[in-house]
């Protein structure tokens, strides 16, 4: 036999396999061309390649093609439904698979049918997920999954969307109320087994499952399961708080990222879906962490499709696919959040997250490969995904508090280099004392707080006890309360509550001659602000943004949380379309971007208005 010869695809054009009723161990079947308007009834497949080396051969038209061998199984069962006549409602005959249906060493044909992908997808009659056979007897997880399905659907049975579970906190007590199995339970341990199967971390399936006609069906081993079913239950343990448990698979976020998608009223923007994507799902190729979601972009849904600019291309290296991508969303949308993720210095703890590093990845491109480091132990941005209640897409920015450039639209200049960012801004305070945050043992991260603490005594000795309070737990918080379900005068209390425990604690230690308040008068305020404050609260909270930060002093005194990179010397600069300031690093003639940081006193505007006054002077910033 011959090798299998593939004919260049026309535009608007997919191939199909069509399946064989055969009980021969070697795979047979045919592969034909047709428009996507004219198409028959088609399955779409999701499954996980694999990395065995070794291929196996099957036949397509009576010639040989070789793929993975997890290919191989997922094409006997798929077999098996085509000759099973039990289910009216699934008859496969035709099915898309990319490695089949695609010729993966045309790499213009590649290119252009990821363009497509959507559509093929959204028009396919429904995705089947091929989770692989059941080796490890795990297929018990189900029941578990089911029984959680159940308990959603009983307390929230008008439930359509994420926010209609409401949001609580885990406790011990609300989990024996449920019911659900303790924790000691094999089925916990048949759930995380579960778990461990490579598919539930593929970018590809976020769009495969998300686009999907129906209901995805789950095949594991012999049986098959609803995605609707998990992706409830997922969506339940996160309301719960329960994925904050370390007794709970990462994959589970996951599974409920997908669903939230699919679930969306709105389509999601590429910043938004990366925002949330990124951390999470692997890619064997980085560049499908951006092209394995550009079915499900808004900006795909125009009349001209998708933009030049977010266009696939397998021709470029993966920095230049990331860095591309980024000035379209500089320039398009004219603010900034996505510097949040940028890669920043060489060194820095955040940059080494990455299971992949490019030297010529720009400091301010993220790095949205591989992570090397679990969901929550990666370091935490200060921007959010924002809901629309209007219609308009789902967006990555700046939560309502933040607002440095006082609403000012970016200002990006044009660059003779790609790996060139021209941007207007202002420098408006200098770094002079960092404190980075040991998270090594409790001992040590309430040693780092307390350090933190005196420093902030120190930089605001005129200010008025109770306002250094609020400040410093702003500061370490990030003002993000909203994270903890709380409002900010609730986290004002834990965080004074937190702060009177570790001052009562050490009470030994020197704040500086200078400080306008005895130590004495300070514990007075932290009493009075501490009234019903939860400290565990505020140090989870704080615990959020502090992870991979330090601890800053500025040379006018304001305080704040910044990269672990940082140095004294480093310009803190607010640069036009930024709602939070960014820590820059002079280096010859341009600057690098050492990441996004909440200096207190620079989130809401001052350092515009101290630019209006004359006070500071408009700059172009270079960042390499």
């Amino acid at each position: 036999m011959q090798p299998y010869s593939y004919r260049r695809l026309a535009k608007d054009t997919i191939r199909l396999l069509g399946l064989r009723d055969t009980t021969s161990p070697t795979f047979s079947g045919t592969l034909r061309t047709f428009s996507l308007r004219e198409a028959p009834e088609y399955y779409c497949l999701s499954y996980t390649w694999g990395t065995q080396s070794e291929d196996v051969e099957i036949q397509i038209d009576g010639q040989w093609l070789y793929v993975r061998p997890s290919l191989v199984d997922t094409l006997h069962r798929l077999q098996e439904l085509a000759a099973d006549g039990s289910s009216s409602d699934l008859k496969v005959e035709w099915v898309w698979i990319d490695r089949v249906c695609v010729n993966q060493d045309d790499v213009e044909e590649r290119s252009d049918q990821v363009r497509c992908m959507g559509t093929i997808y959204s028009r396919g009659a429904r995705t089947l997920i091929w989770a692989g056979p059941d080796l490890h007897g795990c297929s018990a997880a189900w029941t578990l999954i089911d029984r959680i399905y159940d308990l959603c659907k009983n307390e929230n049975p008008k439930a359509k969307y994420l926010a209609d579970i409401p949001l609580r906190m885990y406790s011990d007590q609300d989990h024996a109320d449920t019911e659900l199995p303790p924790w000691d339970d094999k089925l916990w341990d048949h759930l995380r087994g579960l778990f461990t199967l490579p598919w539930f971390t593929r970018t590809w399936i976020i769009q495969e499952v998300a686009l999907s006609a129906k209901d995805p069906l789950i095949l594991h081993g012999k049986h098959m399961y609803s995605w609707e079913r998990l992706g409830w239950a997922a969506s339940w343990l996160r309301r719960k708080g329960y994925l904050r448990l370390s007794q709970i698979p990462d994959q589970l976020q996951n599974c409920d990222t997908i669903s939230n998608i699919r679930r969306s009223r709105n389509h999601w923007r590429l910043d938004a879906l990366l925002a949330t994507t990124s951390v999470k799902f692997k890619s064997s190729d980085q560049r499908d962490k951006i092209y394995g979601l550009l079915g499900l972009a808004a900006e795909a849904l125009g009349t001209g499709g998708l933009p030049d600019a977010l266009l696939p291309d397998y021709k470029l290296d993966v920095w230049e696919v990331y860095t591309k991508i980024v000035m379209y969303f500089l320039r398009e949308y004219r603010t900034l959040p996505t510097l949040a993720l940028a890669s920043g210095i060489w060194g820095d703890k955040a940059r080494e997250q990455h299971t992949h590093q490019y030297e010529l990845l720009p400091t301010w491109v993220p790095n949205w490969s591989d992570c090397c480091v679990s969901n929550s132990e990666h370091t935490k941005g200060f921007s959010w995904l924002l809901y629309s209640a209007t219609g308009d897409a789902t967006k990555f920015e700046f939560p309502e508090h933040s607002d440095a450039s006082a609403g000012l639209l970016a200002k990006v200049l044009d660059s003779r280099q790609e790996s060139v960012l021209r941007v207007k801004g202002l420098m408006a305070d200098t770094i002079v004392s960092v404190a980075p945050f040991n998270e090594d043992s409790p001992a040590m991260e309430q040693e780092s707080i307390l350090e933190a603490w005196i420093m902030t005594v120190q930089s605001l000795w005129e200010t008025r006890a109770s306002e250094c309070i609020l400040s410093f737990i702003k500061a370490s918080t990030a003002e993000q309360n909203r994270l903890s379900g709380k409002s900010a005068e609730a986290i004002q209390a834990d965080g004074s509550a937190y702060l009177l425990d570790i001052l009562t604690t050490d009470t030994t230690r020197e704040t500086g001659a200078a400080a306008q308040s005895s130590l004495e008068e300070m514990m007075e305020v932290l009493r009075a602000l501490s009234h019903g404050g939860d400290p565990a609260s505020y140090l989870s909270l704080a615990r959020n943004f502090c992870h991979n930060r330090s601890f800053v002093v500025t040379s006018n005194g304001r305080i704040g949380i910044v990269p672990l990179g940082t140095q004294p010397g480093d310009v803190v600069a607010v640069i036009f379309g930024g709602g939070v300031p960014y820590v820059i690093r002079k280096d010859n003639d341009h600057f690098l971007l050492v990441g996004e940081s909440y200096i207190h006193g620079l989130v809401s505007g001052e350092a515009i208005r101290e630019w209006r006054e004359g006070k500071l002077d408009e700059e172009v910033l270079e960042f390499r």
